[in-house]
C-alpha cells in the first residue's frame, strides 16, 4: 500500500476538523483516532512530492486541478496503480489519465 507524503497532513487536518467543525468526533476520540492512523502510516511506502514534482504541475496546469490532487494523480500514475477517491472533481480530472475508482459515501 502507498499513499504521498501530503497524506499524513491532511488526515490529520480532517480528524481537527471533525472535533472542531463538524463536531461529529469527541476530543477524547481524537487521540486514538491519531493513533491509529499514524500505525497505519507506518506501515505504508510513501511517495515524495520530490520524487513525483517533474509531472505535478503539468499535470495540475493540463486539468485545471490543484497542485495536492495532481500529486495524487503522479502518484498512481508512478506505480501503475488505481487511484481510489471520494473526491469527485478528483476522480473526473484522474480518469482520463490512470484509473481511477469513485469512493462513495
Amino acid at each position: 500500500m502507498c499513499t504521498v507524503d501530503i497524506a499524513l497532513a491532511e488526515s490529520l487536518n480532517a480528524i481537527w476538523k471533525h472535533v472542531r467543525v463538524h463536531r461529529d468526533l469527541a476530543e477524547e476520540e481524537a487521540e486514538p483516532t491519531i493513533q491509529d492512523l499514524t500505525r497505519i502510516w507506518d506501515g505504508l511506502r510513501i511517495l515524495t512530492t520530490r520524487e513525483l514534482s517533474d509531472e505535478i504541475a503539468k499535470t495540475a496546469l493540463a486539468k485545471s486541478i490543484t497542485v495536492y490532487d495532481a500529486l495524487y494523480i503522479e502518484a498512481a500514475r508512478k506505480l501503475d496503480a488505481t487511484l481510489y477517491t471520494a473526491d469527485e472533481k478528483l476522480h473526473r480530472a484522474s480518469k482520463s489519465i490512470i484509473k481511477s475508482s469513485l469512493l462513495k459515501a
